[in-house]
């Protein structure tokens, strides 16, 4: 089970085989699918090897910052949790991942709701909170199976539908929507922004002296920012720990080299974006022609990034200092600490910014991020009892979407228990 989880939860294995079947389906020459299938494949491990980049300098960050202030508490992570339940939780996940990519499909096929989810890696993250919520308020593996497939079946449609209202606007077209399991920050968002931003100043037409005209360049801030993050929480860290992270090498260049990293593997990411959705979407409508008519892919929100890189800096600046105030906070209210994840601030508040800027300006984008990142701390610390049977502490679930779900499981299907 553990093997059909990692086949079906592997993004690009999955990108890889629409492609092909979309291509097969168009009666495209051997050579045209060979290619077709090749890039998209090459393009998603592109962009899997940039986050992997992105998530290793993120992870020092954090690392670094914890240290320097000495922050403890409970770590959302969707990776970790996983890891340490998937004996306990894998078959019946692996059920629900199965039976819910069915479901989407039936639903792309007949109703209205036409996205077809590919950020499968995701699926299998809400799968796991789903089942690990209802088997700790006493419910049977049965229940779980056929609530999470139909549940979650059912949001792999809606969700990238109701989202691709705003996302049209920002891709140009409709010819793929986004996917991503904080699609209930990106709606809220999006909404605030319409109701309180102005989309006269969109941020990625900020005038900017000429003074400062290398921050035009998605690259360069992005090298700049993690500059400035680092260096200023290293400042703050314990000597002999920041000896330890530099390992002998100097600290100006070990600044820099970090930050020029950080870059990197977001240019990597972007690139891969590029070749995977050049592949993915002409492919997907052969795969779609006799599967799901009318259906459209559902891909993951860094095909934004370079759409709108000023927002994802904003957002991801805006996110994370809102998680810093829930930190402050918390403890005095009673709510468990929610250590900043910082990848998640980066994925999620840059796209939050981004659709929020995309109605409601520069200040729809600071108001989208700030509201994730209140979702980001909020909503795991009131679901995570939920979770204490499962006996793994100092860890928990991240996104919206899962904790969402949850949390409408805890206070529905828990008042009886």
């Amino acid at each position: 089970m553990d093997y059909v989880i990692k086949v079906l939860g592997t993004p690009a294995i999955i990108i890889a085989f629409i492609a092909f079947i979309g291509l097969l389906f168009q009666k495209a020459t051997i050579a045209g699918i060979i290619k077709g299938t090749l890039l998209a494949f090459t393009g998603f491990v592109l962009i899997k090897t940039g986050g992997a980049i992105l998530g290793g300098v993120l992870t020092m960050f954090s690392d670094i910052f914890t240290n320097a202030f000495g922050l403890r508490g409970v770590v959302p992570s969707n990776e970790a949790i996983m890891a340490l339940t998937i004996d306990s939780l894998g078959r019946p996940s692996a059920f629900i991942l199965f039976f819910a990519m069915i479901i989407n499909v039936i639903i792309a096929r007949y109703t209205r709701f036409k996205s077809i989810y590919l950020s499968l890696h995701l699926i299998v993250f809400m799968s796991f909170s789903v089942t690990a919520a209802l088997v700790g308020l006493g419910y049977s593996e049965l229940f779980a199976i056929i609530f999470g497939a139909v549940v979650i079946g059912a949001y792999m449609a809606v969700f990238p539908t109701i989202l691709s209202r705003f996302s049209r606007t920002i891709i140009g077209n409709n010819d793929y929507c986004i996917a991503h399991a904080a699609s209930s920050s990106y709606i809220i968002g999006s909404y605030l922004g319409k109701w309180f931003g102005n989309t006269n100043t969109n941020v990625e037409h900020v005038t900017v002296s000429d003074n400062f005209s290398f921050l035009k360049n998605p690259d360069v801030a992005t090298f700049i920012t993690m500059f400035c993050l680092l260096g200023l929480s290293s400042l703050f860290a314990e000597s002999a720990y920041l000896a330890k992270v530099l390992d002998g090498k100097p600290y100006l260049v070990w600044l820099l080299e970090k930050s020029a990293t950080f870059a990197c593997g977001l240019y990597i990411a972007k690139k891969g974006v590029v070749m995977f959705t050049e592949e993915i979407v002409p492919a997907f409508k052969g795969f779609s022609k006799i599967v799901a008519p009318g259906s459209i892919p559902a891909v993951d929100p860094m095909v934004l990034f370079d759409k709108s890189p000023n927002a994802v800096l904003i957002g991801f600046l805006v996110s994370f200092l809102a998680e810093l105030c829930c930190v402050a906070i918390f403890p005095f209210i009673g709510l468990p600490v929610i250590v900043p994840g910082i990848m998640a601030s980066f994925i999620t508040g840059g796209s939050a910014a981004i659709f929020g800027n995309a109605t409601g300006g520069f200040r729809g984008a600071v108001i989208a991020s700030f509201v994730n990142g209140l979702l980001l701390c909020i909503l795991p610390a009131l679901v995570l009892p939920l979770f204490s049977h499962l006996g793994v502490h100092s860890v928990t679930f991240a996104d919206p979407d899962f904790t969402f779900l949850s949390a409408i499981i805890k206070y529905t299907f828990g008042l009886g228990h």
